[in-house]
C-alpha cells in the first residue's frame, strides 16, 4: 500500500468514480519521499475501495480531515520527447 498526498483548493476537485488528472506526491518512507508525479487516477471516499491511500491538503497546507483511497491508472509524461 502506497501513501499519496494531493493539494486542492476545494474537496469538490476530487469527484468519485471519474478519471482525474492530478499532481500527487509520495509519502512513503525512503529516498523518494515527497517525489511529485502527474497521473490519471480514480479516488473514493471509501478507504477500502482502492489499495493506496490519499491524504488531502488545501492550498496553504492545511490538512483535511477527509481521507480517500486512490487507484492510479497511469502516469502522465510532463516532458514528452519530440523528435
Amino acid at each position: 500500500m502506497n501513501k499519496w498526498e494531493v493539494f486542492v483548493d476545494d474537496l469538490s476537485e476530487l469527484p468519485e468514480g471519474e478519471g482525474l488528472e492530478l499532481t500527487i506526491r509520495t509519502l512513503n518512507d525512503g529516498f523518494h519521499k515527497y517525489t511529485y508525479k502527474r497521473v490519471t487516477a480514480e479516488v473514493s471516499k471509501s478507504l477500502d475501495q482502492y489499495a493506496d491511500s490519499l491524504q488531502v491538503r488545501f492550498g496553504r497546507g492545511q490538512l483535511s480531515d477527509k481521507k480517500y483511497s486512490i487507484n492510479i491508472l497511469g502516469e502522465i509524461d510532463r516532458f514528452p520527447n519530440y523528435q
